[in-house]
């Protein structure tokens, strides 16, 4: 099946007459009725039927018209977005990233996106980065951005971020007047639930390497819920840098002379999927947006 197969029929069944289509097209009557004798062998069904001097579509034929005229219209709003270098982008997209990230950069980022290319819809979940990897792998997100992935065969990934995991506290707590960090040991500390990559922060190896034994009083599964902690200046954890930088108003952070306890923030999906420029752009959304708060 050929576009100029289907614009013959199409025009064939708008005037219930191969001669005047013939005319309309500026071609042969013989050449629409090949076409249209081409394309009953190849859907094996008849899409005409003779009444008189006129035929008249079959059911099957009423079906093709409606696919037909909807992909004809198709074809030609892409050779008018391809000639137009301000293109509206469309089409429906599942994407996903960790809590804090999807509610404080994705969805913003996303929406943007949307009002300036109202043909765009989306799906958007908020997962912990070892279960958007796993829905990317699998197909059923087209983008997500996590923390610290590993890679695999399933999927590609682009770093958007290398960063620091920072000390983190209420901009009150106790530890922040002398800043000691052997001092830590005793305060109450809360760290993010183990799972994929950055979220592994119970036994992170950076504590054994400066002496910390972290009390930990709670864990967490989002940075919402550690933030609000942290508020309260009882409690201290380590937080992605551009998290703790963003909440700079209610928090405090720093880092000890040869603190390396870095982590990485990247865009993933599936491995055979071609990324498309929609999100091609949200990716770089997703990057200015990410270094803006740390600048």
């Amino acid at each position: 099946m050929k576009l100029d197969q289907l614009q013959y029929f199409v025009e064939t069944a708008r005037r219930q007459h191969i001669g005047q289509a013939a005319r309309f097209l500026n071609i042969s009557p013989s050449a629409i009725s090949h076409s249209l004798t081409a394309l009953e062998e190849e859907f094996g069904r008849k899409l005409f039927e003779k009444q008189g001097r006129q035929i008249k579509l079959t059911q099957h034929g009423k079906l093709l018209l409606d696919r037909a005229e909807f992909l004809l219209a198709e074809s030609q709003r892409i050779h008018e977005d391809l000639a137009n270098d301000q293109t509206e982008l469309r089409g429906h997209y599942r994407i996903a990233a960790p809590p804090y990230i999807c509610s404080e950069f994705l969805t913003p980022q996303w929406m943007g996106l949307q009002n300036q290319h109202p043909g765009l819809s989306s799906t958007i979940m908020s997962l912990k980065s070892a279960e958007v990897l796993a829905r990317v792998d699998s197909g059923e997100v087209d983008l997500g951005f996590c923390l610290s992935p590993h890679t695999g065969p399933h999927h590609e990934q682009e770093i958007l971020h290398k960063g620091l995991l920072l000390l983190s506290f209420g901009k009150k707590h106790s530890h922040l007047k002398e800043r000691k960090l052997t001092d830590l040991n005793k305060y109450p500390s809360i760290a993010a639930m183990a799972a994929q990559g950055i979220e592994s922060c119970e036994n992170h190896p950076v504590f054994k390497r400066f002496s910390l034994s972290p009390k930990i009083s709670n864990l967490f599964d989002s940075y919402e819920v550690a933030i609000a902690a942290l508020k309260l200046n009882t409690v201290w954890t380590i937080l992605p840098d551009f998290i703790a930088r963003k909440n700079h108003s209610m928090l405090e952070s720093y880092v000890p002379k040869g603190w390396d306890a870095d982590y990485k923030v990247a865009a993933v999906w599936p491995k055979f999927r071609i990324r498309t420029q929609a999100l091609d752009l949200l990716v770089d959304r997703m990057r200015e947006s990410i270094l803006q708060t740390l600048k």
